[in-house]
């Protein structure tokens, strides 16, 4: 489609062949079957929606025959874009990790709004669910895309998620010193990556680089534990291996490697929890929830009686 006479931001003209916003699309049969492939994956995980299109790929290869290369992971990305565009499949559920918003207008239209809002926010009152926690608990992930799906999981224990993969800079390295190093109780640490040389290596200079500065703060350097992806997981879950890069020389060479999105949504939310449930106080926890509810009833009792006056 060309694109001449067209104003275009840089003033520039283009030939373009791709479509711009939502788009009519009539895919061939073979794309078509693929869709219909995709849905039923989507279908199966609507609980843990969005995926990345990485977990959808290895969904596919391990129960529908989708070819495991990286020509067909990119026949699957342009599909899972052509199908959204055409409204073939919701465009929330695959998540692409793309775009970031900061800023933006404030304020409230009416005192009515403020105080729904204020309503709103007594509904959600919530003590901090790591009180009395004798240990601090984070995640570390390699993957930015699956962090809102473990997320889901952890934040039922008052848990961060934060993305390791960002640790190859020194800053996000010492920002996570500091913020283990100032707390009043040690860090537990429960790491998910990927199962090659680049993912581990990742976690094992993150971590021995972390503890060193946490240590020049004065404060206790954390205890890192890798609960996935393992050796054992491959074989417990008959995940989808690959050799290792040519090009990755990193350690000990490795036999077979996996990334962490070969776990199903399923699998992977299993794994958190059962890690979560072994590093986190459960009593402490249940303590803090019983106490949040007592606290969340008799804010909202305040703001009814709030609004009438």
């Amino acid at each position: 489609m060309s694109t001449a006479g067209r104003n275009t931001v840089s003033g520039r003209s283009y030939r373009r062949t791709r479509p711009r916003g939502f788009a009519p699309w009539t895919p061939k049969p073979d794309t078509l079957l693929l869709v219909d492939q995709v849905r039923a994956v989507l279908d199966e995980y609507r609980a843990h929606l969005p995926m990345t299109a990485r977990q959808v790929f290895y969904r596919l290869v391990g129960n529908h025959g989708f070819p495991k290369d990286e020509k067909a992971y990119d026949r699957l990305q342009e599909t899972l874009n052509r199908a959204r565009r055409s409204r073939l499949i919701p465009m929330g559920s695959i998540r692409d990790d793309r775009a970031m918003t900061m800023g933006g207008a404030g304020g409230y239209e009416s005192h009515d709004q403020w105080f729904e809002s204020v309503k709103a926010s007594a509904r959600w009152y919530a003590r901090p669910l790591d009180e009395g926690q004798p240990r601090a608990v984070e995640v570390w992930i390699e993957a930015a895309g699956m962090m809102p799906m473990v997320a889901g999981v952890t934040q039922e224990y008052g848990v961060a998620v934060y993305c390791s993969g960002g640790f190859e800079s020194v800053c996000a390295k010492h920002d996570a010193a500091v913020r283990i190093g100032y707390r009043a109780v040690p860090t537990t640490v429960l790491s998910i990556g990927d199962y090659d040389p680049s993912g581990l290596s990742i976690l094992d200079a993150a971590a021995e680089d972390v503890a060193a500065f946490v240590e020049e703060l004065g404060g206790e350097p954390p205890t890192v534990k890798r609960i996935a992806v393992n050796a054992r997981q491959i074989t417990q879950y008959q995940l989808e291996t690959a050799p290792q890069k040519r090009t990755d020389r990193r350690g000990d060479h490795m036999t077979q490697t996996v990334q962490a999105e070969a776990l199903s949504p399923d699998q992977l939310t299993a794994i958190v929890r059962a890690g979560l449930e072994k590093a986190v106080d459960l009593r402490a926890l249940s303590r803090v929830r019983a106490r949040s509810e007592r606290e969340r009833q008799q804010l909202m009792q305040k703001v009814e009686r709030l609004r009438w006056r």
